[in-house]
């Protein structure tokens, strides 16, 4: 990862002196694929989870079109109608040259048949590497690299590098993984800070949810503590137009392991649901749905804790609401209790993937 410095002032000895340690570090932390690092003066933008594809127009109607669409654009678990994991845009150098705004986007992934002597990208490609981390590629067949800042402050460029279209094909089914949780790291300080806008919370609230659960959550401003006349239960909801984001919190008793399974997270979600939440049709209560849609699985770490993940939708029994829902069942061997916390939202008609990933990483600032 390289970093790029404005040295300040060195007509002074300090300034001097600055100026080289400046230097020093900066080469230091430079990575050795790319060939030069030019200082950018615009600020990156765009859209959260937006990911714009760099790749010649042959290329991208040769079939790697397909394999983004695949690996990239594949559905975000789980949403009542499938939205993609980002919102791919495709550009080619050509448009990119022509159209500076195009170089002002905060996410990239550049892709290169290194084959095509005459390829845009593959020209750009080889401008931006060094000739070691080229002959690499040839080498081994595929290769990848990471550039910040090429255009724009805080931009990432992704570069998946293949010796001809079979090799990058392959490589990409292997390297998609660790460049999406790659991408998903960079944006997780734009969900906070999106998350947050209204600021860190309201202390009383805070301080309420701590009495009654024993948990500490960072709680976004625009929350609100639902009236409930069960203290034991936690049930904060946030307005948006036409619908509602929740957070729901209890604690249970902690008696064996078989708690902390698919079935122990869906009964007590189901328990909570039928108990507390209806809409204004009589006889209509929550309920997972686990029969059209699956329920995901799977154990995680919750800020020091073993935790138990659950991810699927909810519906309203004999209503006809639904929507996506993430619960963690949190276990601390020093607490008597599990602690169950639950997040859902009601949006009908809208998309609700960036909803769902500021709930989470709400969820997830949890400290029981």
């Amino acid at each position: 990862m390289c970093y790029n410095f404005r040295f300040m002032n060195s007509s002074s000895p300090l300034g001097r002196l600055a100026a080289l340690l400046l230097l020093v570090v900066s080469l230091a932390s430079c990575g050795s694929d790319l060939a030069q690092s030019v200082t950018p003066t615009p600020t990156a933008f765009g859209k959260i989870n937006a990911l714009t594809v760099i790749a010649d127009s042959s290329l991208w109607q040769a079939g790697i079109s397909d394999s983004v669409d695949y690996f990239f654009g594949a559905p975000y678990i789980i949403l009542p109608q499938p939205e993609p994991i980002f919102d791919i845009n495709y550009i080619s150098p050509e448009r990119l040259s022509g159209q500076p705004t195009w170089q002002q986007l905060r996410n990239y992934i550049v892709m290169a048949d290194l084959s095509d002597d005459n390829s845009p990208t593959t020209q750009m490609v080889l401008g931006d590497m060094t000739d070691e981390k080229i002959q690499q590629v040839r080498r081994e067949g595929f290769g990848t690299a990471v550039a910040n800042n090429k255009w724009a402050v805080g931009q990432q460029l992704i570069y998946l590098m293949g010796k001809d279209l079979t090799e990058l094909k392959r490589g990409l089914s292997t390297a998609y993984p660790a460049v999406v949780k790659r991408i998903k790291l960079r944006e997780e300080d734009r969900i906070g800070a999106t998350t947050y806008f209204e600021g860190a919370g309201n202390r009383s609230i805070e301080k309420t949810v701590l009495e009654r659960t024993g948990a500490r959550l960072r709680i976004p401003g625009d929350y609100q503590l639902a009236p409930l006349e069960d203290t034991s239960v936690v049930w904060l909801r946030k307005d948006i137009p036409e619908g509602s984001v929740n957070i729901m919190m209890s604690t249970v008793p902690y008696e064996n392991q078989s708690q902390l399974t698919r079935e122990g997270l869906k009964s007590l979600r189901n328990q909570l649901g039928e108990k507390y939440i209806s809409s204004t049709t009589p006889g209509t209560f929550m309920r997972i749905n686990d029969h059209d849609l699956p329920l995901f699985m799977e154990t995680t770490d919750l800020n020091g804790n073993y935790a138990l993940e659950g991810r699927g939708i909810w519906e309203m029994e004999n209503g006809y609401m639904a929507g996506p829902f993430v619960s963690y069942l949190v276990h601390d061997p020093e607490q008597e209790n599990l602690l169950f916390i639950d997040g859902f939202v009601h949006a009908p008609g809208k998309k609700k993937r960036n909803l769902m990933e500021e709930l989470t990483y709400v969820l997830r600032t949890t400290d029981y």
